[in-house]
């Protein structure tokens, strides 16, 4: 009986179901994701409205942005091969 246990944890294992593919709200993050769409699409090419979004201009968050831009950068990794952008990650704060 221990012999037909383990036969079966090991058929199991074996049979284990292959993991999900990436969902395709992440895989159409850097196309149609909000940052993409509304933010570098829509407020960073207008003034009043991004001011209204953040609640600091352009400049300022440019100037945010320097300051903090070297400890956002993420490297490329096997598991995530398109880290979120500083400015993305800025921008996700701020809001």
């Amino acid at each position: 009986t221990n012999l037909y246990v383990t036969i079966k944890i090991l058929q199991y294992r074996v049979k284990k179901k292959p993991k999900n593919a990436p969902n395709s709200i992440i895989a159409t993050r850097e196309t149609e994701g909000l940052f993409k769409k509304l933010i570098e699409g829509h407020l960073f090419n207008n003034e009043i409205k991004f001011r209204e979004f953040f609640r600091v201009n352009r400049e300022q968050f440019n100037f945010i942005l320097s300051l903090v831009k070297d400890d956002l950068i993420k490297e490329p990794t096997m598991r995530v091969p398109v880290p979120i952008s500083p400015d993305e990650k800025l921008a996700i704060t701020l809001r």
